[in-house]
């Protein structure tokens, strides 16, 4: 890991993954971290938010820049990123705690609900980032459990060598009652968003005008769309008899 540092900013670099990009004020970054911020922004029914999988807190200039100024817990295996932070932002970024734990390990302990849950969680790997085997395993049911009933859990995807999108977000999505899937222009990542969700034309907007307020390049490089479950033949079937009865009716 090392950090290169460029003008009112600095980048925290892993072989060609871009862990975190600081800013020493309010603003956007013009990158994947302003729409991870809008989700957080745009759709936290209330002000307990936590982060698992800090870096450099790549996501907390442009949060503060759309006005979500509510005290911030963060969870990471490592602080090495924290002290870049606390070095640039630490002026004007208000209340965030960041704490040394495995993340899962972190959601076992608390009895707290939270409104909102971003997993941002990556390891790296022979090629690129990738994301470590609890996100796969234990956190999607772990953050359904740690949410207030109106909260969402945004996860931050990464390909999984070897498997096709559609099994790994349907996975992910599992333990929720609606998922929708953010797709990025720029970037091969997809942001799924689980919980208690509007339609998705409703959630594009809503983080289209969040990006569009801090004047964020990411405003008009992003879709969303409702991650449907695939149709069966049973299923499709249980959806034609539905759909007769109502009929008759």
């Amino acid at each position: 890991m090392r950090i290169v540092r460029l003008r009112r900013r600095a980048r925290i670099v892993d072989g060609q993954d871009i862990l975190s990009e600081v800013l020493d004020h309010p603003g956007p970054t013009d990158t994947m971290f302003d729409v991870l911020a809008a989700c957080i922004a745009a759709l936290a029914s209330g002000p307990r938010v936590v982060v698992l999988g800090f870096a450099g807190g790549g996501v907390v200039a442009p949060l503060r820049a759309m006005g979500f100024g509510t005290p911030l817990t963060a969870v990471d295996l490592s602080l090495r990123g924290e002290r870049l932070f606390r070095e640039l932002s630490g002026s004007w970024v208000g209340r965030v705690d960041v704490i040394r734990s495995d993340a899962a390990s972190w959601l076992i302990r608390r009895r707290t609900r939270y409104d909102l849950i971003l997993e941002d969680l990556s390891v790296p790997s022979t090629d690129e980032a990738v994301k470590p085997v609890i996100s796969l395993d234990t956190l999607p049911e772990l953050m359904q459990q740690r949410l207030r009933p109106r909260g969402i859990a945004v996860t931050n995807v990464l390909p999984v060598p070897g498997s096709p999108w559609r099994p790994v977000l349907e996975h992910l999505a599992a333990p929720f009652q609606r998922a929708h899937v953010v797709h990025l222009d720029d970037y091969v990542n997809r942001i799924l968003l689980a919980g208690a969700l509007p339609a998705a034309a409703a959630v594009s907007r809503a983080l289209r005008e969040a990006l569009a307020r801090i004047g964020s390049l990411q405003a008009g490089r992003l879709s969303v769309r409702e991650l449907e479950p695939q149709a069966t033949p049973s299923t499709s079937r249980a959806r034609a008899r539905a759909r007769s009865t109502k009929s008759r009716g």
